[in-house]
């Protein structure tokens, strides 16, 4: 385990095994847990958005999605490394679900979206016991509705990817509502998998790097900047009301 913080963020970064480990605790400890994966994107909208900030500092597992934020972090362990680029997490978790016989259900903001979370889930693991699902296009109703449909279903695993700031909203209104022992969050543009990533998306990752290296560059020197200014000179209140 080693804490870290990028663009400001505190972070904790496991091993595979520390973070299976946690897994393991999370169906046991009787509350609703939470697994993020956390991407450059992720950490540039934080750092501009105090309530995303809030959101991920609260994450019980917060799983980087990109080796530049070891990188940022200090963290340049090769096998850390390797298990990012690999997406290792992600694999090691869907198939402990399928071999521990645990339930799935999928939460999404629309039909296409619920189903693109659903073939990337079986891509991992074809055996996951996917149970249930809800698109929330599908009802007028509110959260409380939402949240009863999820719970009648007796899951063991929540998995969502809703929009921001959405996913936080519901986060923070109906977590202590969920009947589930994890809640595993990805962001709605963004792949469980890089197998079927094209040209296209990795032109963009090439420029999301640039852009968040830059941002790097600028939050460290901003830093840089303030520990050097000197103080402001202050009167002497006292002195001034002796004279």
């Amino acid at each position: 385990m080693r804490k870290t913080e990028v663009l400001g963020i505190p972070l904790t970064d496991y091993t595979i095994r520390e973070s299976m480990k946690k897994v393991d605790s999370f169906f046991k400890d009787g509350r609703v847990s939470t697994v993020a994966v956390i991407t450059m994107k992720g950490l540039l909208v934080a750092h501009e958005d105090e309530s995303i900030k809030e959101w991920m500092t609260k994450i019980d597992l917060a799983v980087p999605a990109d080796v530049e934020i070891l990188r940022a972090g200090d963290i340049a362990f090769h096998n850390r490394i390797r298990d990012v680029e690999n997406n290792v997490f992600v694999t090691e978790f869907f198939k402990r679900l399928a071999r521990q016989k645990k339930t799935v259900y999928l939460l999404s903001d629309n039909s296409a979206k619920l189903e693109k979370l659903k073939k990337e889930i079986l891509s991992y693991e074809e055996d996951i016991r996917i149970i249930g699902s809800f698109s929330l296009d599908s009802t007028e109703n509110g959260d409380d509705y939402v949240v009863n449909e999820i719970n009648m279903a007796f899951a063991d695993v929540l998995i969502s990817n809703l929009e921001s700031p959405g996913r936080e909203s519901f986060l923070s209104e109906n977590h202590m509502k969920l009947n589930v022992a994890i809640w595993m969050m990805v962001r709605a543009d963004v792949d469980l998998s890089e197998r079927e990533n094209g040209f296209l998306r990795k032109i963009h990752k090439q420029i999301l790097k640039k852009i968040f290296s830059a941002r790097l560059i600028r939050y460290h020197v901003q830093n840089a900047e303030q520990e050097h200014i000197p103080e402001s000179s202050t009167c002497n209140i006292d002195s001034e009301e002796k004279l």
